[in-house]
């Protein structure tokens, strides 16, 4: 009987401890996986310059991708592989940038990512919330992709209503209602610069006006800003116009900044940065954000960022 007993429990031992030593171990290489997902998103301590950024998120994402790799060959199977990867595709711009290439691919991983068996419901609603923030850069231009998107962003928010994307995709709902209005005459703006000077778009016919969202504490506003003194070196004499919008609080900051950089066009400032007067009528949510204006004073883009002289010069060319 004893015997019978022993080998019993032996071939439960058999069947059980591999699977015991397989599941600590995944568990041992997801923890340290969740370590570095945590130190990219949550820099402790966070750097303080730049340069010292960049070489901290060099060593972040190496130390991730290493991590990852040994979770993915340990657990091949194991549902929390679809986290790093919606995770991957969340940093995609950071992996891109510490690589050194654009990041591609994108939909495609979140395709995986909902048609996955054992994803979880959470992470499948952040795979579809990001397959609808990476529409949001394709609707102007595109025929009935507007319309679409927003049909689909409506239903992904009675969806998910505490999802991250649900404030993201209702500011944007709501500058589209602003923009609706905006699409059959010409656009009113008028206001008094910062430096004095007074501004009027109704003015400004037979001029092309970039209307430029930004703010002195903006990084990817400064980044762009190279581009626009560029386009507008180039293009002013020509008839190319610009005014800015600046959502800054610090009057003194924002004049001491145009005038380093030679930005001599004129601005408007009423230090109450999100809450901005004009940015909050025509329902900006997000800066930069580039609006072109055509000769005769309607909106042609709101996603000029990029392409400016190209755009530009499109529009200076017509009559």
């Amino acid at each position: 009987m004893q015997t019978r007993l022993l080998s019993l429990l032996a071939a439960v031992c058999a069947l059980v401890t591999p699977n015991l030593f397989a599941d600590a171990a995944a568990d041992e290489a997801w923890k340290k996986v969740e370590n570095a997902m945590k130190a990219i998103r949550d820099p402790q301590p966070p750097p303080k310059s730049r340069p010292e950024a960049i070489e901290f998120f060099k060593k972040a994402v190496a130390a991730y991708e290493g991590e990852a790799k040994d979770f993915y060959a340990k657990a091949p199977t194991d549902p929390r592989r679809w986290e790093a990867k919606y995770f991957e595709l969340e940093t995609a711009p950071l992996f891109g940038f510490v690589h050194q290439k654009e990041p591609s691919g994108l939909d495609k991983v979140a395709d995986e990512i909902l048609a996955a068996p054992d994803a979880t419901d959470e992470v499948k609603g952040k795979a579809a919330g990001m397959k609808l923030a990476l529409r949001m850069d394709e609707l102007e231009g595109t025929p009935g992709a507007e319309a679409a998107w927003v049909k689909d962003a409506e239903a992904y928010i009675k969806q998910h209503p505490s999802s991250q994307f649900t404030n993201v995709f209702q500011r944007k709902l709501k500058t589209i209602t602003a923009l609706a209005g905006l699409k059959d005459k010409p656009l009113d703006l008028k206001f008094t610069a910062v430096d004095g000077r007074e501004v009027d778009l109704s003015k400004m016919r037979g001029k092309v006006v970039l209307v430029d969202f930004w703010a002195v504490w903006c990084g990817p506003c400064v980044a762009e800003i190279p581009n626009v003194l560029k386009t507008y070196e180039k293009l002013h004499p020509k008839g190319f116009e610009i005014v800015g919008i600046s959502l800054d609080q610090d009057k003194s900051k924002l004049e001491a900044f145009v005038k380093e950089k030679g930005m001599s066009w004129p601005q408007y400032f009423d230090g109450k940065g999100w809450q901005n007067e004009i940015s909050s009528k025509f329902g900006i949510n997000s800066i930069p954000a580039m609006w072109l204006v055509d000769k005769k004073g309607m909106l042609v883009s709101t996603n000029a960022r990029g392409n400016l002289e190209e755009l530009v010069e499109k529009q200076l060319a017509t009559e």
